[in-house]
């Protein structure tokens, strides 16, 4: 029966009538995909002498075990924002004569086909045989190949079961990120050590190869724990629930601010009942954890404040760059309809301007407990804020009116590149160039800190003049209409 529903999405891929489409994607991310594993078997093949070079003096395995809970912990993330759920597969299935356990058990094998389970087996493997299987012996090897594979099965159906968890309460993706960054912040400020906790735990383990049962037990009891889920949960009307969201919640509290709060609501409803941008908003939270890779100590004690403000930038602004590429194409199945309302052009950019400052607030606001780990990230944040609600804000809105690709709402944010044209990869680039030009000058023949004030403050005086800036966005937008309009009725 698996086997027959394999073939059955195989041919419905062939079948498609954008498989031409489809093809030319899975072919590029298929050389990229070839690209990171060839990569990641040479690093296999090679770790034992990056271990040697980088770590002079120590022991190899006992080195790289202390590593392997971090690639762990990195997968889990990754995985959170890369792997898909195959749900949708099987709901023409559920009216047919087929056993659910079936169904559960074809869910369960065809997700396991993923790049992500692959690259640990090719990473680790090639070490177990040249770094383990010499000086500790292939019964030793295998145990750590296997626990190896445990911890990956483990991680694969934990992020599939805490995905759908997501789907149905909103809550446990709150509970997620908060269960992460608390982990990250721990070892950030050394209240545990992770890499001794590995370095015990792998290292125990090739003293002991027995204790690869334990690996097979989580991983045993991850799949579990998710078939059952998706036994009592795999019907037609419960999965209907998780595609489509309240509908009673119409954010009052917005008409307070007139016709652009019930623009700013519509948005809101778009973003929390489609896929793609639901997604760009799990990855927006994802990031603002990145400040742990931008916020280094060495960056302030070498005075590198350009490095710490590039990554304020982003973190303050990951919502808005992310969505404001694809501003106005959100919308592109029933633009014509908003266009032929009678709504003035000037209030819906403006509601477009309100809604990236508000997710730019947002974010700022939350990352600024990172001023507990130095208290000068905090005016470097707010100078990034502004440079992101006072200019960026324009950039964006002002590239949209050229962006005139439609998109699937449908689809995942990850590995997506529909609708994404040179506009979008100019305004990535604008952002940094902007940025750079206004930050270098001051920041190399003054001091950085002459640099973060000048960004802050230019963003503060583009802030104040949104009104003239409001009245040029819509001269762009009107010259532009009729052309974004026939751009989004193109399939």
């Amino acid at each position: 029966m698996i086997t027959l529903l394999l073939s059955h999405q195989w041919k419905a891929f062939w079948r498609s009538r954008n498989s031409g489409k489809s093809i030319a994607i899975q072919i590029f991310i298929g050389f990229i995909t070839l690209y990171f594993l060839g990569i990641a078997l040479l690093l296999g093949f090679g770790l034992k002498k990056i271990i040697t070079e980088v770590f002079p003096g120590q022991n190899v395995v006992t080195v790289f075990c202390g590593f392997i809970l971090y690639y762990f912990s990195f997968d889990i993330l990754l995985r959170f924002m890369l792997q898909e759920l195959p749900t949708v597969a099987v709901q023409p299935y559920l009216a047919q004569n087929i056993k659910r356990k079936q169904l559960v058990n074809f869910l369960n094998w065809r997700s396991l086909f993923t790049f992500l389970n692959l690259l640990p087996l090719i990473l680790f493997i090639p070490f177990s045989i040249t770094g383990i299987g010499r000086e500790y012996g292939a019964g030793v090897a295998l145990g750590f190949v296997v626990s190896i594979v445990s911890l990956c099965v483990f991680n694969h159906f934990l992020i599939l079961f805490v995905k759908r968890k997501t789907v149905i309460n909103s809550w446990w993706m709150v509970g997620f990120f908060v269960t992460v960054v608390l982990f990250m912040a721990g070892d950030y400020f050394k209240i545990f050590s992770l890499q001794k906790v590995s370095s015990y735990l792998f290292t125990g383990l090739i003293k002991n190869a027995w204790l690869c049962a334990v690996a097979i037990g989580l991983a045993a009891a991850s799949f579990i724990n998710n078939s059952k889920f998706l036994f009592n949960n795999l019907y037609i009307e419960e999965m209907a629930k998780s595609s489509k969201q309240k509908t009673s919640n119409d954010y009052t509290w917005l008409q307070r601010f007139g016709n652009i709060g019930d623009l700013i609501a519509v948005d809101l409803k778009l973003i929390l009942r489609n896929k793609r941008p639901r997604s760009l908003l799990m990855l927006s939270v994802i990031f603002l954890a990145y400040g742990f890779i931008f916020y280094k100590p060495m960056y302030f004690e070498k005075n590198m404040l350009g490095m710490v403000l590039m990554g304020a930038i982003f973190i303050t602004g990951m919502f808005m760059i992310s969505f404001g590429q694809h501003l106005f194409a959100w919308q592109s199945v029933h633009f014509d309809g908003i266009m032929a309302s009678n709504i003035n052009i000037k209030t819906f950019i403006k509601s477009k301007f309100y809604l990236l400052a508000a997710f730019s607030t947002i974010s700022m606001l939350l990352s600024l407990g990172y001023g507990f780990v130095n208290w000068r990230i905090i005016p470097i944040q707010i100078a990034a804020y502004l440079f992101n609600v006072g200019i960026n804000t324009i950039i964006t809105i002002y590239i949209a009116t050229r962006n005139y690709k439609a998109l699937d709402l449908g689809k995942a944010a990850a590995f997506n590149y529909q609708g994404t044209g040179a506009a979008q990869w100019l305004y990535s680039l604008a952002i940094l160039l902007i940025g750079a030009i206004i930050y270098l000058p001051l920041g190399l023949l003054i001091s950085p800190w002459a640099g973060i004030i000048a960004l802050g403050t230019l963003g503060l005086i583009s802030f104040l003049l949104q009104d003239w800036w409001m009245d040029i966005l819509t001269q762009q937008f009107i010259l532009r209409k009729y052309k974004i309009l026939e751009g989004f009725r193109e399939k």
